[in-house]
């Protein structure tokens, strides 16, 4: 069965990008609040993640969308590249969002998992103004907010002008940044150094060995870069009990997806 569907509500947008369609889930009784952005990981598994987030929608009145990044036509979609700009594509999906539905304009609140929590929290670093709070579920690693780590590991300039380029264009919206609430969710059991988890020594000594130590890392590095910039901590480390590296798991069991959709009422 083709993502779009006919049983399903889809939106496609184009740019100069790429093709980028996505689930569009409104509930019958709409409530004004930022519409939730779900990204898949390198699963790609958009469908499942739709169909576990669609009660969701319903009991909370937010309209949820779930963009689906294909293989053939978005073999990297995790962060704005030479390869790829997935950046562009989803801020081409928004757009064409709020033309056709105006009560979706506006900041929006973004949940990634894996590959998707990659782009997620660097999407949200480049255009800090589109988005209302991230929701990072156990990104292989992170954009820390240094500027002692060369980019794309923190936000020192790189050795080709691509990484000074992007470097700077990260450090320059870094303090609307740090004003966004973020929360951090990973499994107490992701601990596994798999393949598709990046390693290199220079990560594992920035960021730590496994999924959990570094969600641990970024935060603590969000906070402090808050701290420095005199502003407030907004960026939580939330443990999912038992919980490995897989989010089908993690909705059903460890109750994520109304987690993330009732921590607009908390207070960070």
């Amino acid at each position: 069965m083709d993502f779009c569907d006919d049983t399903a509500e889809c939106i496609t947008a184009c740019s100069a990008a790429g093709r980028l369609s996505a689930r569009i889930i409104r509930p019958a009784n709409p409530v004004p609040a930022p519409p939730m952005v779900v990204l898949h990981g390198i699963s790609r598994n958009a469908g499942i993640l739709a169909q576990l987030f669609a009660p969701e929608a319903e009991r909370t009145g937010r309209t949820i969308i779930v963009p689906h990044f294909p293989e053939k036509s978005w073999p990297d979609f995790q962060r704005p590249s030479k390869a790829a700009r997935p950046d562009q594509a989803l801020l081409a999906l928004l757009d064409t969002v709020a033309a056709k539905l105006p009560d979706c304009a506006g900041p929006v609140d973004v949940f990634g998992h894996s590959g998707g929590a990659q782009l997620a929290h660097r999407f949200a670093m480049l255009y800090p103004h589109r988005v209302a709070a991230l929701h990072l579920v156990a990104a292989g690693w992170y954009c820390l907010p240094d500027d002692t780590m060369p980019y794309p590991y923190g936000l020192a300039p790189g050795t080709d002008r691509f990484s000074i380029a992007w470097a700077r264009r990260n450090a320059d919206g870094l303090r609307d940044f740090l004003g966004l609430p973020v929360w951090v969710y990973v499994g107490t059991g992701d601990v596994i150094r798999d393949p598709a988890l990046r390693r290199t020594t220079t990560l594992d000594a920035g960021q730590g060995p496994n999924r959990h130590a570094r969600a641990r890392t970024y935060v603590a590095a969000l906070n402090a870069a808050a701290e420095r910039h005199d502003l407030p901590a907004r960026a939580r480390f939330v443990e999912l009990t038992d919980c490995d590296h897989d989010v089908v798991h993690a909705i059903t069991h460890n109750h994520l997806a109304i987690r993330v959709l009732d921590a607009r009422s908390q207070t960070v």
